[in-house]
């Protein structure tokens, strides 16, 4: 299993994305190019700190984020 942090994770998941919105697929294949991995376990990780992200109102969900192929994901706005 990778040895990444939640935080290094956070990091690589909003260094890819983008204000424009891309897949949540692409995102996924990124993030697991960036650390090597592309086991479920550490997938299912990526997911999960997709959605903290989204709940930290970080990264805009369009569709459902169970659904990789169908939804898309961009940077929320920053205020400043």
């Amino acid at each position: 299993m990778t040895e990444a942090t939640d935080t290094q994770i956070d990091e690589a998941i909003l260094s890819e994305l983008e204000a424009n919105s891309l897949k949540t697929a692409r995102i996924m294949v990124l993030v697991g190019k960036r650390f090597h991995a592309s086991d479920p376990s550490f997938l299912d990780r990526v997911e999960a700190r997709i959605g903290v992200l989204i709940e930290a109102g970080s990264v805009k969900l369009y569709g459902n984020l169970a659904n990789w192929r169908r939804s898309e994901l961009a940077l929320m706005p920053s205020d400043g």
